[in-house]
């Protein structure tokens, strides 16, 4: 697999910290991931296509001097109403000759569907479908890939009937490989469902600490937290069309997943149209968070929940980011360069 990196591996606390280099500075991505002799960069499609056409092309130059792809971001979350983000960023994706573009159909995040309830989050799921029919028209005929990602919210069976509804050899699946088991699956299950239809991947990693009601997803460098990588990354060699990946480290804040909270499941009781959910799928993934989970000490917080200041927040995601990069090319996901 090639493998790349994203942009939202990085907040805002580069820029807070007026560093020299800033991940949300496409340029300045592109750099780091050169250095570091990763494939791809990925970033938003809204934060090129707001430039200046002479801005864009000079971009598009450094993407061929780099010998990077580029895979564009944008959020669909009011697809139904407003297909427009989603259309721009493929057109965006045309002018840079990138051939994915992630997009997210909700706000859920934590796998917490409650408030849609159990009938409103399928009436969602259904609402996207014209919809997506539309749009993949122009993405058909542009040559680009639309990959929606498991942003927390979505299980693999329903991204596998969204694309089966839609119908479009070029709608698949963003798969975010530690997001799989905020919906009760584990990344290894959920990438055998969707591997038919995937377009890209997101390589995250969580550290796992039990609570009351489940369990809460702290940010970590690829290969300290709960994914089996080698495992996983050996299920994606069987992936058709060879889909890329990219480096997307967790949020600097910590995801809550209320997995053992009752009600959580309301909305997880799939049946017709949907296919049936597997019980012992969801039993798979508490053995593997309950095996995973690390014991509670001051430090499992981030330095941006601990309020520290920008540059050491700053400084501790790029420690992250290296080591992850060390870890996969210890793995053989990355060739060892001198």
């Amino acid at each position: 697999m090639k493998i790349g990196l994203c942009a939202w591996s990085f907040t805002g606390a580069h820029r807070d910290a007026k560093s020299k280099i800033d991940p949300h500075i496409p340029e300045h991505l592109a750099g780091i991931a050169v250095a570091s002799g990763l494939s791809s960069i990925e970033t938003a499609a809204e934060w090129l296509a707001q430039r200046k056409p002479e801005e864009r092309a000079e971009f598009r130059d450094l993407l061929t001097d780099y010998n990077l792809d580029l895979i564009l971001d944008t959020g669909s979350e009011q697809l139904p109403e407003d297909p427009t983000p989603l259309l721009t960023a493929i057109n965006t994706a045309t002018e840079f000759g990138a051939h994915v573009v992630r997009t997210t159909i909700s706000s859920v995040l934590e796998g917490d569907r409650r408030r849609y309830g159990a009938s409103g989050w399928h009436t969602h799921l259904a609402s996207l479908v014209d919809p997506l029919r539309k749009i993949m028209n122009t993405a058909e005929s542009s040559e680009v890939s639309v990959g929606i990602e498991n942003h927390q919210d979505i299980c693999s069976q329903e991204l596998v009937w969204l694309c089966e509804q839609v119908d479009s050899p070029r709608l698949g699946v963003t798969m975010d490989c530690a997001n799989a088991l905020a919906v009760g699956e584990t990344p290894e299950h959920f990438a055998k469902i969707v591997l038919p239809h995937l377009k890209h991947v997101h390589l995250k990693d969580y550290q796992i600490y039990p609570t009351p009601s489940g369990f809460q997803f702290c940010r970590c460098s690829l290969g300290t937290g709960v994914v089996n990588w080698p495992q996983l990354l050996r299920i994606f060699e069987d992936a058709p069309g060879d889909p890329g990946g990219c480096i997307e480290l967790g949020a600097s804040t910590a995801r809550h997943i209320r997995i053992l909270e009752p009600d959580y499941w309301e909305t997880f009781e799939l049946g017709n149209p949907f296919p049936e959910r597997c019980f012992n799928t969801s039993l798979d993934a508490i053995q593997q968070l309950h095996n995973a989970a690390l014991a509670k000490s001051e430090e499992w917080r981030t330095p941006h929940e601990r309020g520290e200041s920008p540059k050491t927040c700053s400084s501790y995601e790029l420690q992250q980011f290296e080591a992850s990069v060390i870890y996969l090319k210890e793995i053989g996901a990355l060739p060892i360069t001198k």
